[in-house]
């Protein structure tokens, strides 16, 4: 049964940066705890929480709740879900995977360096699951908990390769899969001059089968053996206008990057969105076949299409998800394969002092939301606030 049919109605959600809510940080945890030896993770029980009639949700990111090179401590994940209940809030999206890295017992990828604080791939000590944690607390409370997982987006920094960990990295598996070229691994995403892309992360080329069967692999891992309500899809989309000229998009396109439509194709630009909207396709093919309790949703460009004629926001080139990352996401919610889209328009609440200011991103804002509801499918708009 697909999500949208069964008997839930989301009006909104208030997706807010987490750090509002937490005015300080959580003195660490106590000492003290046995050390735990790691064991074969057991499945938790999916137990439905009361119907979701309004979602008031927070975007819960890494980086909220760890420091790098320090030991996550539980005491962050109480104080979250604590202030959330207190706040009102119903809906978590808890982020699961980062660098193709793991904030729950592994699984098909390593644990993450930020929750023992040393190392890739180190468990925790003393042991314990963040994911199953949250899952707990947040239930608790009464609140969904859903697991956000980075999808492209393969390492950083730029110029180092991951350490060797077991499970082994995504970027060799993806390195060995599909080879590299003059030093450069041929499944990253490359531009148009023949360089691997990458400002913020090393990304995998949305044209890899390979890639999409790992990100599977580790829906399937999540959805099979935690009572999370729901995957969330974040970096759905390619890195920039500028790629991907890698070899594996060469391969399966037939053509070279950007000169070219491949055959069937009105452009390379359409054969690129293509990519992406067939890995959004495989989790709703995914979920709604063994999971149908859980929502499929994805943070998605504020602007889908600047059918407006905007030409910058604070100085900036202004950017569109269908032209500059090839994020189709108006077609995956109008073709029924996804039940959500959570546009990240931020631009509406910054806080800026200055009214005039204010009224226009105001304005921006509620031009945005409104497009996606006018395109919505019969499906759910989650607005995303800053």
């Amino acid at each position: 049964m697909k999500f949208s049919q069964r008997i839930r109605q989301v009006l909104l959600i208030a997706l807010a940066a987490i750090g509002v809510l937490i005015p300080a940080i959580l003195a660490s945890v106590a000492g003290g705890e046995p050390t735990l030896v790691p064991r074969a993770y057991l499945p938790q029980v999916y137990k439905p929480l009361m119907p979701v009639v309004e979602v008031r949700g927070l975007w819960v990111t890494r980086f909220d709740w760890t420091d790098y090179g320090q030991p996550a401590q539980k005491g962050r994940i109480d104080q979250i879900v604590d202030d959330a209940s207190r706040a009102g809030f119903n809906v978590i999206l808890f982020q699961v995977r980062g660098i193709a890295d793991a904030y729950y017992t592994p699984g098909p990828e390593p644990w993450a360096q930020r929750v023992s604080g040393i190392a890739l791939g180190v468990a925790p000590n003393p042991y314990w699951d963040p994911l199953a944690y949250f899952v707990e607390k947040a239930h608790d409370k009464g609140i969904e908990l859903h697991a956000y997982i980075n999808i492209y987006p393969v390492w950083n920094p730029c110029n180092q390769a991951p350490p060797a960990t077991t499970p082994r990295h995504f970027y060799y598996k993806l390195r060995d899969y599909h080879g590299v070229t003059a030093g450069k691994l041929n499944g990253l995403q490359w531009t148009t001059d023949a360089n691997v892309l990458c400002s913020t992360y090393l990304r995998a080329t949305p044209a890899s089968i390979f890639a999409d069967n790992h990100y599977l692999e580790v829906a399937r891992y999540l959805a099979d053996n935690y009572a999370i309500d729901g995957l969330h899809l974040d970096h759905i989309r390619y890195g920039s206008r500028s790629s991907s000229c890698d070899p594996v998009s060469a391969y399966y396109s037939g053509v070279p990057c950007f000169a070219q439509a491949p055959a069937n194709y009105a452009s390379y630009q359409d054969w690129q969105r293509k990519q992406v909207s067939g890995t959004v396709e495989k989790f709703y093919d995914l979920i709604s076949k063994d999971h149908p309790e859980m929502m499929l949703s994805a943070a998605v460009w504020p602007t889908y299409i600047n059918y407006w004629g905007w030409k910058t926001y604070d100085g900036y080139p202004y950017s569109q998800g269908y032209y500059d990352y090839y994020q189709d996401s108006q077609t995956w919610i109008k073709e029924d394969y996804i039940d959500a889209l959570m546009p990240m328009i931020y631009s509406g609440s910054d806080g800026d002092p200055d009214p005039n200011k204010q009224n226009f991103r105001l304005s921006r804002w509620r031009t945005l939301v409104e497009n996606y509801q006018q395109n919505s499918g019969g499906r759910f708009i989650i607005a995303g606030i800053g």
